[in-house]
């Protein structure tokens, strides 16, 4: 029987304080964990509402049950917290997302002397060596999809469909200054859509070579559309940027190696999970029957690090989700697991599953509302032997 946090596990085990309070982490794409064991988390007094400007979560790790806090912030959401994270080359050092001074921005802490350095703006992605941040409108996030916006964050170009002071900022991590890498209006000139959309970053990666970077490009859509179009997009830190996917169905997405993303798309009208060379555009579709399956499809695909397995969760199916693993080496699928959905399967609030991998890589981390309440829990990876 292996141990986790404290815990024995051979089936999924809850990780978080049974205290009344709700915890969750966030992304599937974010580093949760370090080797000491701790697993950073949010913890918050809701869970069935969007956070207003004022609420506060409680941000902290939590380690053989016991929760420990070593911040607060106003920056965040349900789906992808504070962007919480553990620095990836820095033991000690975590980043998160707050206000400081009436400006969203992010904080590097140092867990061990409680040093605290602050950039000018908030970022969506940091690069694994720390170096550099991705900063990107959180308002006109929250106006796009409240779910992954900060509510309070202000968009001065709400009515402007392609800005060309707003776009992409790199942000200098140890400076803390940032400037434009690519506007709106530059991104609006690849983008394939229709010249009276109004256009977001709604997602953004740094790839593990800490040069390039990953964006969905999306427009808003018109008062008589239902949903919205995605571009994929390949930039690097020097402005340069080109688009891999243009116009189309684009969703969730991992790297896999500094060259190739993971993700569920539509690629020549057919949805499924695909393996892209980003810089060439070539594809591969993945014969993924399991991920691609009527109601669950839309994986939050991630992937170990020698990208062997890929696993994730798609939408509940009659009450449940489930967690997928596939093996590229070998084009089997099994399930995991199935955990309860409690929250009504809103957009933004609901509670994806959002599977990750310790830093040791022995475990997977999740978040559920199974037992009625937001918590995170934990199931070894020695499922993944098929």
């Amino acid at each position: 029987m292996k141990s986790f946090l404290g815990y024995a596990v051979q089936q999924p085990q809850i990780l978080t304080p049974n205290d009344g309070y709700h915890y969750f982490f966030g992304y599937y794409d974010l580093p949760a964990t370090d080797l000491q064991g701790r697993h950073l988390c949010h913890r918050v007094s809701f869970m069935d509402r969007l956070p207003e400007p004022e609420d506060v979560a409680e941000l902290g790790w939590v380690k053989d049950g016991v929760f420990t806090p070593f911040a607060t912030t106003t920056a965040w959401n349900f789906q992808q917290g504070a962007l919480l994270q553990f620095h990836g080359q820095k033991n000690d050092t975590v980043l998160y997302n707050s206000v400081q001074n009436g400006r969203f921005c992010t904080v590097t802490q140092d867990l061990a002397t409680g040093e605290k350095r602050y950039t000018d703006r908030a970022a969506a992605a940091v690069s694994e060596d720390g170096k550099w941040g991705l900063g990107i409108n959180f308002g006109r996030i929250f106006a796009f999809r409240p779910g992954y916006g900060y509510a309070g964050f202000v968009d001065e170009n709400a009515d402007v469909k392609a800005p060309g002071d707003d776009g992409v900022f790199l942000i200098d991590m140890e400076s803390g200054s940032s400037r434009l890498l690519v506007s709106y209006a530059e991104l609006a000139s690849l983008s394939g859509f229709d010249p009276a959309k109004k256009i977001l970053v709604n997602h953004i990666n740094f790839s593990p070579d800490c040069d390039h970077y990953v964006m969905l490009l999306r427009d808003f859509p018109l008062p008589d559309q239902k949903g919205w179009s995605t571009t994929l997009v390949l930039g690097d830190t020097k402005g340069n940027c080109q688009a891999v996917l243009t116009n189309t169905m684009v969703s969730h997405y991992r790297w896999v190696n500094e060259q190739d993303l993971v993700a569920y798309c539509c690629i020549d009208g057919r949805h499924s999970m695909y393996l892209i060379h980003m810089k060439t555009g070539a594809y591969e579709e993945l014969h993924t029957p399991y991920f691609c399956r009527k109601g669950i499809a839309d994986i939050h695909c991630n992937a170990v690090h020698n990208g062997k397995y890929i696993i994730g969760d798609g939408y509940p199916v009659e009450g449940y989700r489930y967690m997928i693993a596939y093996n590229r080496e070998t084009g089997a699928s099994k399930t995991l697991f199935g955990a309860a959905t409690v929250i009504p399967p809103v957009i933004d609030i609901r509670c994806d599953l959002h599977a990750r991998f310790s830093a040791d890589g022995k475990w997977i981390t999740y978040d559920t509302t199974e037992n009625g309440k937001r918590q995170m829990a934990a199931i070894s990876t020695d499922v993944l032997q098929f």
